[in-house]
């Protein structure tokens, strides 16, 4: 079953990867490192502002192997995005039991967000694949004495954040959920000081491992200077509603098929899980006759399932994600106050000592907890980028995880052993079949209703064809004279890097107009002006000035993708075009 899922997750993020393309403004900046040579600093001009260097290196090598074909290009986001999903079905697997591995394997080889920005060349499921390992490393680092877990954290941690300048996140988990461990099982844990010192191990093995990145910026004025620029983008308490709300949004547009078929299939195993532990329960209440069923059992397990089946149901109206926002608070609550089936606060007296296995898991539902809250609050503290939500998202399965964990250890039955179990007894089969019967009923009914989407094949080559008309347009303006010309990109990385890998070696980055001051008659010069030059006041500023000296010779309509339209202020309709400008410079 793990295999099968695995392999569906790798194949939807592999099929029909030529109609992907570099589209994203940040995506044309990290995939042109290879067209800027040593001379011209050997990356996109301003590169530094948008992510550190690893992610870019990593395209680079890739397109160096694989040429700028959609495979060369995207690879590294495909092979991030394709180890996440097992990474995650291990750590849930670890952290909780086999049925919570399941559900977050399900999640997160299935999830409409992680499945679209696996096919991009944008840094943020790079981020969450080590955030994840670094915080599943942080928590061996604290259950197990040997050092190589610290140094590996810190490793992973460093790793993380040379991807993305907030890759220091799992230093903030792993010290939001050391302490209330600490602090609720000081009685019990021996050398609690020790747990600290690790933490500080790993800061210092990640900040040194970082430390190349922050060097590299002292030439371009320090990591003031990319700080001030992301301050831009910080919306504060004051816009965190507004901000949640778009994020909820951004979430829904992207909601297709595959997301609820994952949500359907979690319901399954929630399903499986809470019958047998109904069952188990009235078993050990009372002396129930095995010669069949109970009066009104069967009506019960149609109530059993509409219960499990009430997140699919839900999610129809509201979205998946709050659901499973709400299903990994349950989750995460039953772990820490309720891991022996009633309310315990996670306190121990000298006297009350459990075991090391619980504690173990007691650690990782601390680190999640810090993961899930922490985030859940910081998130929308930024513009409403939806990438940015990639990291919460993650937390979420693992806490809808953690909710089919608790159930599994009330069960005494992982869902694949249950399963088994009931299609080779007829009683047992009886006992399962209503309720996963009404289960599968509204799974079916969400999927059938909904529309068929998967926004991840939705076709994103929209700049690569208007690059490909502007070359033609290009030669027929210049004719024999076509090879020689210097075309201008002004704010538009993704024409950039596509009018230089379509082949015309005289395309060059802007960031004003200064270039009309040096014009020859060698060389005719061209502007290409797209979307962002034409909500860019500075730009409208300089090119009032002197629009006499530019000649308008074609324009495009482009039509942006979902992903694109999302990072808007006002995402606007599908069928809203926007204008790519061709211009000669006399």
């Amino acid at each position: 079953m793990v295999a099968l899922i695995l392999l569906v997750g790798c194949l939807l993020r592999i099929l029909f990867l030529s109609d992907s393309a570099i589209e994203h403004f940040d995506e044309g900046i990290y995939a042109s490192n290879l067209w800027f040579s040593a001379e011209q600093g050997a990356e996109y001009p301003g590169r530094f502002y948008y992510a550190p260097p690893l992610f870019p290196f990593l395209i680079e090598w890739s397109m160096i192997f694989l040429g700028s074909g959609p495979l060369g290009v995207f690879l590294p986001s495909l092979l991030f995005g394709i180890l996440t999903v097992l990474l995650i079905w291990w750590v849930a697997r670890e952290w909780f039991g086999p049925s919570a591995g399941l559900v977050a394997l399900a999640l997160a080889s299935l999830s409409d967000l992680h499945l679209l920005y696996s096919r991009v060349a944008l840094t943020d499921v790079g981020l969450g694949f080590c955030l994840l390992l670094a915080v599943y490393l942080t928590w061996k680092s604290f259950i197990s004495e040997d050092w190589k877990w610290p140094l590996l954290a810190g490793i992973v941690t460093g790793a993380g954040w040379s991807i993305k300048y907030n890759g220091w996140l799992p230093l903030a988990v792993g010290i939001s959920g050391l302490i209330p461990w600490v602090l609720f099982r000081r009685r019990q844990l021996q050398k609690t000081a020790g747990y600290f010192l690790r933490w500080l191990v790993i800061a210092a093995i990640g900040f040194l491992v970082w430390s190349p990145v922050l060097i590299g910026l002292q030439k371009s004025g320090g990591y003031s200077v990319v700080s001030a620029n992301h301050s831009r983008y910080i919306v504060g308490f004051s816009g965190w509603l507004d901000s949640f709300r778009r994020q909820w949004e951004n979430h829904r547009m992207l909601e297709g098929t595959s997301g609820f078929l994952s949500l359907g299939m979690v319901c399954l195993v929630l399903c499986v899980l809470v019958v047998h532990w109904r069952t188990v329960r009235s078993v050990s209440a009372a002396s129930v006759s095995s010669d069949g069923p109970s009066p009104g059992f069967t009506w019960n397990l149609i109530l059993l399932g509409l219960f499990a089946s009430a997140p699919m149901l839900l999610s129809a109206f509201v979205g998946i994600s709050p659901v499973l926002g709400l299903l990994a608070v349950i989750g995460i609550l039953l772990q820490l106050f309720f891991s022996a089936g009633r309310f315990l606060f996670p306190i121990s007296s000298e006297k009350d000592q459990i075991p090391e296995s619980e504690l173990n898991r007691e650690l990782a539902t601390w680190l999640l907890a810090a993961w899930f809250c922490g985030l859940l609050l910081a998130t929308p503290l930024y513009y409403p980028y939806p990438r940015l939500t990639i990291p919460w998202t993650m937390s979420a399965w693992l806490g809808t995880a953690a909710l089919a964990g608790w159930l599994d250890q009330r069960s005494g039955g992982t869902f694949s052993e249950l399963f088994q179990s009931s299609s080779r007894s007829d009683q047992n089969r009886f006992r399962f079949k209503p309720a996963v019967g009404v289960v599968a009923v509204a799974v079916l009914l969400v999927v059938i209703f909904k529309p068929w989407t998967l926004v991840a094949w939705q076709p994103r080559t929209g700049l690569e064809s208007i690059a490909q008309n502007i070359l033609a347009d290009l030669r027929s303006d210049s004719g024999d004279n076509s090879e020689n010309a210097i075309l201008y990109t002004y704010a538009e990385p993704g024409l950039f890097y596509y009018l230089k890998a379509q082949g015309h070696p005289l395309t060059g980055p802007v960031a004003d107009l200064e270039f009309l001051n040096s014009l020859s008659s060698r060389n005719p010069a061209y502007l290409v002006a797209g979307p962002h030059a034409t909500t860019d006041p500075n730009f409208q500023k300089q090119f009032a000035a002197v629009k006499d000296r530019f000649e308008l010779v074609h324009s495009y309509d482009y039509s942006p993708s979902l992903l694109v339209r999302l990072n808007q202020s006002v995402p606007g309709d599908s069928s809203e075009t926007e204008p790519v400008l061709l211009y000669r410079a006399r």
